[in-house]
C-alpha cells in the first residue's frame, strides 16, 4: 500500500503536496518527487530486513550503498525529525539509529572514495 500511494505521489505533483511534510520552504516538485523516491528505497530495505530477506550486515551494507547517493543523503538529513517520532523500542526507530550511526560516519569521511569501508556492520 505504501509503495502504491507514494508512487501517486511522484507520478502527480498535485497529489503530492498533499503528504509533503518535509518541513523545507520552497520545496520544488522535483526536489519533493526526490524526497519520495529516496523514502521508497529507504523503505524497500527496511522492509528486506524486517521480511527476514536480509540480515543487520547485509541491511548496513544496503544502508552504506544508498548513503553514496547526495539525494538520499538529502532525504535522510530531512526527515530526521520523523524518525525522531518512532516509539524507541520499534524496530523501525532501531534501524533508523543504525542508518543515522552510518549515515554520521559517512558524513565525516566524506573525503575518502573508499566507502565501502566507512562504518562497523553491526555483528548479530
Amino acid at each position: 500500500m505504501h509503495w502504491e500511494l507514494l508512487s501517486k505521489a511522484i507520478d502527480d505533483p498535485e497529489l503530492a503536496v498533499v503528504i509533503d511534510n518535509y518541513g523545507v520552504d520552497g520545496l520544488t516538485p522535483q526536489k519533493r518527487r526526490q524526497y519520495m523516491y529516496a523514502n521508497l528505497w529507504y523503505i524497500n530495505a527496511f522492509h528486506k530486513y524486517e521480511a527476514g530477506l536480509l540480515d543487520q550486515r547485509a541491511l548496513f551494507s544496503a544502508l552504506r550503498e544508498l548513503f553514496q547517493s547526495e539525494h538520499i543523503r538529502e532525504y535522510w538529513e530531512v526527515t530526521r525529525p520523523h524518525r525522531a517520532s518512532l516509539d524507541p523500542a520499534s524496530s523501525e526507530a532501531e534501524v533508523g539509529r543504525m542508518a543515522e550511526a552510518l549515515f554520521q560516519e559517512i558524513e565525516a569521511a566524506s573525503d575518502t572514495e573508499e566507502w565501502w569501508v566507512v562504518g562497523e556492520a553491526p555483528s548479530e
